[in-house]
C-alpha cells in the first residue's frame, strides 16, 4: 500500500513540476474579466484582441468593476453544485488590475476619488501581499500637472503601479496583458530556481555551459576540473596533471596536511603538453609559485588573505 502511495505522490510531484515548467505553464493560467469592461470601448476591443490570441480569459462579475485578475489551475478537481460532474480547481494569483477610461479617471480627479481607489482595491480582494496595478490611457504632458500628480501619489502614497496606454490603447493593454501573463505563469518556477540557486547547489547547478551537473555521484570528477581551471594560471593540461595525483579536493588536503614537503612535491609534478607522439611531447613543471598558491588558497584560516 505504501509503494502505492509513493507512486501516487511522485506522480503528483512530477505533474506539479510540469505545471510549472517555462513554455507549458501559461495553459494552467487564465484571466478573468470583469463584466463590466463590456460596457466601455476599450473593453470591448480588448476581448476582440484576445479571440486572436492564445490567453485563456472568461468575464465574470468581480467585487470591484473594470478589473482583471488571474488563476491558475491547480491540478485538483472539485464537484461544484449544480454541474453534472467534478470541474477543475483554480486559485487566484495576487496580481490586480484596475482598468481607466480617460473619461473615467478625469471624473475620478474632479471628484477627488482617486484617493479612495488603493483602499477599495484592497476592501474587494483583502488577499495578502496583493499587487494592484493602475492602468489609463497616456496622459499628455505639460498640460495636466493635477493629472501628473495625482499619478504620483497613487504610486508613493498608495503603494498601487500605474500603467499608461499609448495609442493604439487596445494593442498597448493587449501586450500588457500578455507580458504580465507570462510572467505570473513563471513566477512559481523563478521562485524555485532562485530558492536553490540561493544556497550553495548554484555551483553545482546546470544553468549554462559553463557548470558542471552532479547527479547521482556522477559528475565530481568533472566539477573538480572545472574549480581548478577558474584559478589563475590553472590551464587545462595543469588541472589534469594535478588530478592525475589527486582525484578529489580531499586527497590534497591530506597531503597539504601530512606531507612537511608539500609545497615542492606538488610543485615537482610534471606537466605533460601535447597529445600527439612522444617526441613532439614538451613536459614542465607546475612550478613553486602555482604550488605555493594552491597551499595558501586551500590552508588559510584568515578570509582576507592574500593568494
Amino acid at each position: 500500500m505504501s509503494n502505492k502511495a509513493d507512486k501516487l505522490h511522485n506522480q503528483a510531484i512530477k505533474e506539479q513540476q510540469k505545471r510549472i515548467r517555462p513554455g507549458e505553464c501559461q495553459k494552467y493560467v487564465r484571466m478573468v474579466l470583469d463584466a463590466g469592461l463590456l460596457r466601455i470601448p476599450l473593453g470591448q476591443q480588448l476581448i476582440s484582441q484576445l479571440n486572436n490570441t492564445d490567453l485563456k480569459y472568461e468575464i465574470r462579475s468581480l467585487p470591484a468593476s473594470n478589473c482583471i485578475i488571474w488563476e491558475r489551475n491547480v491540478g485538483q478537481q472539485t464537484f461544484v453544485a449544480g454541474s453534472a460532474g467534478l470541474e477543475d480547481a483554480w486559485r487566484m494569483e495576487r496580481q490586480v488590475l484596475r482598468l481607466f477610461s480617460e473619461s473615467d479617471f478625469q471624473r475620478s480627479l474632479k471628484d477627488q476619488n482617486l484617493a479612495c481607489i488603493g483602499p477599495k482595491l484592497h476592501d474587494a480582494f483583502p488577499m495578502p501581499n496583493s499587487q494592484f496595478t493602475v492602468v489609463l490611457p497616456r496622459l499628455r504632458h505639460g498640460k495636466h500637472n493635477n493629472e501628473a500628480n495625482a499619478l504620483i501619489e497613487l504610486q508613493l502614497l498608495q503603494q498601487l503601479h500605474v500603467e499608461q496606454l499609448a495609442q493604439p490603447q487596445d494593442q498597448e493593454l493587449l501586450a500588457l496583458l500578455q507580458r504580465y501573463t507570462k510572467a505570473i505563469a513563471e513566477t512559481p518556477y523563478k521562485q524555485q530556481r532562485q530558492a536553490i540557486l540561493g544556497s550553495f547547489k548554484k555551483y553545482l547547478a546546470n544553468d549554462n555551459k559553463q557548470c558542471v551537473r552532479v547527479d547521482q555521484g556522477n559528475g565530481y570528477g568533472r566539477l573538480w576540473q572545472q574549480h581548478l581551471n577558474r584559478l589563475p594560471l590553472v590551464t587545462l593540461e595543469v588541472a589534469e596533471s594535478i588530478i592525475s595525483q589527486y582525484p578529489c579536493p580531499k586527497r590534497l588536503l591530506e597531503h597539504f596536511s601530512n606531507d612537511p614537503n608539500a609545497i615542492q612535491t606538488l610543485a615537482d609534478i610534471k606537466i605533460r603538453r601535447g597529445n600527439g607522439p612522444q617526441p613532439l611531447q614538451s613536459e614542465r613543471r607546475i612550478g613553486n609559485v602555482l604550488s605555493s598558491k594552491l597551499y595558501t588558497l586551500y590552508n588559510a584560516r584568515d578570509p582576507n588573505t592574500l593568494i
